[in-house]
């Protein structure tokens, strides 16, 4: 399947949450990751042909129509697989809201470095972020620790925005997570810890880390 800058590819979304950063946000997970990590936390997410294919613009408007949220988290799936979608959905948003940005990825930070320097859409959608979390998920480092899936992941703030407030809940000892009723399923939002994951799994929630 071919992305591009008019459509993207969402597994799920959600107008608010607090357990995928400091403060309120709107939170999306993008479908489709090349990383197939053992043990991923949203395996329904890995598909490039699965969850929904949505405007562009119909989702901006939804996002900075969306009231008492400070930002925006994007997860997945992999962004940086909808790198161009994603830079499009951010330029929108930012230039009628002002709102922080996070996204996790399976890249390693210098990875996406050296791509940005040959894919003008990477570098685009880098320098649109405020916080980026990297790392592939690593299912024997998982430590339970807020914010992150496993030890390897780490934080890097492109932007000043959160540097006052990340300590407050990155690398803490608990890692908060919600349940919503979405599309007529439960959706876990944030990132469980093992015991968790496995009670999600025989329960048969929507996994959205």
């Amino acid at each position: 399947m071919e992305f591009n800058n008019k459509n993207i590819r969402l597994y799920a979304s959600l107008p608010q949450t607090r357990a995928l950063g400091p403060y309120t946000r709107f939170a999306v997970w993008v479908q489709g990751c090349p990383q197939s990590c053992a043990g991923c936390m949203t395996p329904a997410a890995q598909s490039e042909e699965g969850g929904s294919l949505i405007a562009i613009e119909a989702l901006s408007q939804q996002i900075i129509a969306t009231p008492n949220i400070e930002g925006l988290t994007v997860s997945g799936g992999e962004p940086f697989s909808q790198a161009d979608a994603l830079g499009s959905l951010l330029e929108k948003i930012k230039s009628r809201r002002d709102l922080g940005v996070i996204v996790y990825t399976g890249y390693h930070s210098d990875e996406l470095r050296q791509l940005a320097a040959d894919k003008k859409e990477i570098a685009k959608l880098l320098n649109m972020i405020d916080l980026l979390i990297d790392g592939p998920y690593i299912e024997t480092l998982n430590d339970g620790l807020s914010l992150r899936g496993s030890a390897n992941q780490g934080l890097h703030l492109l932007t000043e925005r959160y540097a006052n407030v990340i300590e407050k809940h990155y690398c803490q000892p608990r890692r908060a997570v919600e349940l919503h009723l979405h599309d007529r399923e439960v959706l876990l939002a944030g990132i469980p810890g093992r015991e968790l994951a496995e009670i999600v799994n025989t329960a048969g929630f929507k996994r959205s880390a």
